[in-house]
Formats: C-alpha cells, sequence, structure tokens
C-alpha cells in the first residue's frame, strides 16, 4: 500500500458452487486514478467487482478503504462508503423521467416529506450541460432515450451521487464512438477532480485510450499489474489469454454459391428505406454502419420480428412471406438478435433448455410428447461441437460467461440447421479469446454452405471475416463492396458519408 493508495483488497477469493471465482486477488486503486480490469469472460471481473459493490461478499481475504479495514455488506452500505456502481444491465425506470432517475435514492426537499421539484430539474440541468447532453430533458421519459443516452443517464446519477469512486462495467457497450468519446471525457474530468474509476471493458483500444494502470485476471486469480504506457496490444492480449493469438485462425477463403436469399425494396417506416441485396450460400455478408442507421431495423423485418411497409423476399428462388419468427423458422432462418439475454436466451433455464427452445418440433412424437433423451443428447452434442465450457448442460445459462451465453445462442439456431443466419453484434460484450471462438465457429457455419449475415459496428470485423460488406446509412445502403476492394478507413467513410481519399 502506497500513500495515494484509496482501496485495496488483498487475498480476496470467493468460490460459487463448483467454480472458484476469485482465488487469492490482489487489487489496488490509487486516489484519482482510472484503472482498467480486463480478462477473459469467466476470469473474475465480475465477481471481484460485486464485492467492491456490495454485491457479493468475499469468503476470505481484506478489503481496506483508506486504510482503515472494512466489510462492504450489501449495495447500500457501498453506496454511504462512496462507491458508485454502474452495472452493464442498467438499473433505471423507464417510466419515470430523467430528473427522478437521476435523483431517485436522493430526492432534495423543500421542507420534510416534500420533494423540491424545480431543484431537481435545476441540479440535473446542470449535470446534463456538463455531460454534453444539452438535448436530453430532465423532464423527458427515461424510456424514449436510446440505449446509449440511458447508459450516460445511470453514469449522471453517480455523478450526482458525489461518488469517491467509480466503477463503470463495460461502459461503452451501448455507446456511440460519439457517446463513447463524451464518457471518456466525463471520466478525465472525474479523475482530475480526484474521483477514482475502475474501467472493466474488454475493449483493449478502450484501456489504452483512457486508463492509467490495468489489472489482468484469468481462471480467477491475478495475473499482473502494469502502467497502460509500459505495455502493448500484443503483450496485454498474451497475458489476458496465456498464448498468442493465431493470425490466420479467422483467415479462411471460401467459395460462394447460388444466390439463398433476395431482398427487394424492404422499407420499415422511416427507419429502412428501400432496401435490396442478394445473400448467397456458403457467404458471409457483413451489414454496417453508425448506431441507428438502420441494421437491427432491416435484419427484425426481415425475420418477422418487425412487420415490413413495403418489400418482397425470395429463398432458394422462391417468394417467401414472413409475418412472423415462427415462420421464419419454417423458412430455414436463424437470427442472433444484438441484446441476447433478453431476446436470445431464457437465463433462469438450463443449458439444454435453451439449446433445443427454437427446435422443439423435431424432439416431439406424432402425439407432441417431447422426449427428454433426444434433448439431452442434442444438447451434449452442441455443447461438445462448439466447446460450451460448463460442467453440466442442466447449468442455469445466467452463470455462464458471455462467451458461452453466445455459443448457447449460437447452438440454439445451429439445432434448427438454418439455410439463412442472421448474426446481430455477435461478439458484443465478449472477451478477445471468446471472440476468436466465435469468428471460428462463423466460419465453418459458413464452409458448410449457410448463408451469414453478420451486422456489426466494430469495422476491423468486417474487414476480417466478410466476403462482402453492406454499408447502411440512414435506412438506406449508401455503398456494397467486395472483399479485397475495401478497407477499415473505406468502410468508415461511405458509414459517415465522408470521401475516400
Amino acid at each position: 500500500m502506497t500513500e495515494t493508495t484509496l482501496l485495496e483488497l488483498i487475498g480476496i477469493s470467493r468460490q460459487f458452487p463448483g467454480v472458484l471465482a476469485l482465488d487469492h486477488v490482489d487489487f489496488e486503486l490509487a486516489a484519482g486514478e482510472i484503472h482498467g480490469l480486463v480478462g477473459e469472460n469467466g476470469a473474475g471481473k465480475s465477481t471481484l467487482m460485486n464485492i467492491i459493490g456490495g454485491v457479493v461478499l468475499p469468503d476470505n481475504g481484506t478489503i481496506r478503504l483508506h486504510g482503515q479495514p472494512v466489510e462492504i455488506a450489501n449495495p447500500a452500505h457501498a453506496h454511504t462508503l462512496g462507491i458508485g456502481f454502474i452495472h452493464q444491465e442498467l438499473s433505471l425506470f423507464p417510466n419515470m423521467d430523467v430528473a427522478s432517475n437521476i435523483f431517485f435514492s436522493d430526492l432534495p426537499q423543500r421542507v420534510p416529506g416534500l420533494v423540491d421539484i424545480k431543484q431537481i430539474k435545476q441540479k440535473t440541468r446542470a449535470i446534463l450541460d456538463r455531460m454534453g447532453l444539452t438535448e436530453v430533458q430532465p423532464t423527458q421519459k427515461l424510456g424514449s432515450l436510446s440505449p446509449g443516452r440511458k447508459q450516460l443517464v445511470e453514469i449522471a446519477r453517480c455523478i450526482a451521487q458525489h461518488n469517491e469512486i467509480l466503477v463503470l462495467d463495460e461502459p461503452t457497450s451501448s455507446l456511440s464512438d460519439r457517446e463513447t468519446q463524451t464518457l471518456f471525457n466525463i471520466v478525465r474530468e472525474l479523475k482530475n477532480q480526484g474521483v477514482s474509476i475502475i474501467f472493466v471493458s474488454h475493449r483493449l483500444d478502450e484501456v489504452f485510450e483512457v486508463c492509467d494502470r490495468v489489472t489482468v485476471l484469468r481462471d480467477g486469480k491475478k495475473i499482473d499489474t502494469v502502467a497502460t504506457k509500459q505495455v502493448t496490444h500484443q503483450e496485454l492480449v498474451r497475458m489476458i489469454l496465456g498464448h498468442e493469438i493465431a493470425a490466420s485462425s479467422a483467415d479462411v477463403v471460401r467459395k460462394p454459391g447460388e444466390v439463398v436469399l433476395r431482398v427487394e425494396s424492404l422499407s420499415r417506416g422511416r427507419l429502412v428505406k428501400n432496401v435490396s441485396f442478394d445473400l448467397h450460400r456458403g457467404e458471409i455478408l457483413g451489414i454496417t454502419g453508425l448506431l441507428g442507421s438502420g441494421r437491427t431495423e432491416l435484419a427484425r423485418a426481415i425475420f418477422g420480428l418487425d412487420r415490413m411497409n413495403s418489400g418482397k423476399v425470395w429463398i432458394d428462388g422462391n417468394r417467401v412471406y414472413i409475418h412472423s419468427p415462427e415462420n421464419a423458422i419454417s423458412h430455414g432462418l436463424g437470427f442472433i438478435t444484438e441484446n441476447r439475454r433478453e431476446e436470445g436466451l431464457l437465463i433462469e433455464k438450463p443449458i439444454v433448455d435453451n439449446i433445443v427452445l427454437a427446435n422443439l418440433r423435431s424432439f416431439s412424437n406424432l402425439f407432441g410428447w417431447v422426449s427428454s433423451q433426444k434433448e439431452r443428447q442434442a444438447a451434449e452434442q452442441q455443447k461438445a461441437n462448439l466447446r460450451i465450457v460448463t460442467p453440466s448442460i442442466d447449468r442455469l445459462v445466467k452463470y455462464l460467461s458471455g462467451g458461452n451465453q453466445q455459443k448457447v445462442v449460437l447452438a440454439k439456431w445451429l439445432q434448427t440447421t438454418p439455410r439463412i443466419l442472421i448474426l446481430d453484434e455477435p461478439t458484443r460484450g465478449i472477451d478477445v479469446g471468446a471472440k476468436e471462438e466465435v469468428y471460428h465457429l462463423i466460419q465453418q457455419i459458413a464452409a458448410q454452405g449457410t448463408g451469414v449475415i453478420y451486422i456489426t459496428s466494430e469495422i476491423p470485423e468486417v474487414v476480417r471475416l466478410c466476403d462482402r460488406v453492406l454499408v447502411m446509412r440512414d435506412g438506406a445502403i449508401s455503398t456494397s463492396m467486395d472483399r479485397g476492394n475495401f478497407t477499415g478507413h473505406e468502410i468508415l467513410m461511405a458509414a459517415t458519408g465522408g470521401n475516400v481519399s
């Protein structure tokens, strides 16, 4: 411990049924420091942060705050100690206005029992202006905001509480590039004011941009703590994985076949405008663009989640009418949504139930009775094929790491043997090692003849994986480029409306 140490965790261990999540981990946070915390899904990051936030109690170890031993009993206690925690899953109230969300736990009062509405609005306006959110109104319903704006409101709430320590868990996962830079400016300002920040992220470029030091966890153990200026990206990846990434692991040459999906003049309100494209068998077709460009809305309309206003769809040369997800599945489509926890998984159910969910008919007899033996055989096979790390297919999905949850979603759709698989941000929120595995799985799927639509905001993924790319802007396709004829710079220029130079 040094003179500047604010928070110190010594020999922290925590065990869950069948899993040693933390194994004698040390962690130190200095006053006025931005400290990164990285590691693969399942490395122990969330457990460590939950201990700091009072969500989970350690089995062993010592916590010191300002040099004094402390037991953080619960989140309310953490709050009284000046610790603010912004989880990846937001804890806001969509039916309340922005001001009430920000000051929910500490409403200013004129007299006891009477809330000072005017003061709440004035304080909210000041915080929003400070954060550059001039277009957000204190009286605006939170539910009307974009996911990125909601994330920033959550951060505003922690700022209003004047916390001494702020824990940010994947804070940029729902933010646009502009919102991310706004967040970074706020984080730096808070640091200058003496606030200490723990920054948990899978995006290593962000860690290098904003953090002073970074601690690496692997398999529940602390690997090292280093200054970001004294470590390279490659060295940090090696520390996270314990080995190098094979440069050619996702560079497979494919020969796409005939057209499997044709979309003609599809429109969906003001979000998707007259979009037409072909997808070939065995092809990975990238669709990218800025937040709000219409990528997700296009996928939802194709899959029947949202009703298209106009347009035609052909599968294997036959005109089809898709009005529901069930209808889409019957035509050989699968769709991995952007929000896997809310839309792609039953997190309170076992792995086996999730894997067979989209294809229950194949496990039923003529009388509708489901064979649990066949379900388990199929789930065990998918577990082996996709290398899902779990002691049992009966384990609840909520206890899996993000990367393994994503594999369960993939397994669910592979069980339907889709001809067309749509993936919306399939690597969001998973670590660098899990990403490599997902890349490999997607390429295997394409190599077996499935047409893949790969929607992502990560331009390096497009360059690395995709045979073609469609760039969307303002609900329409602005550019179509073939592999070998596009670079990351060209894709970014097309997405932003700039000129390629």
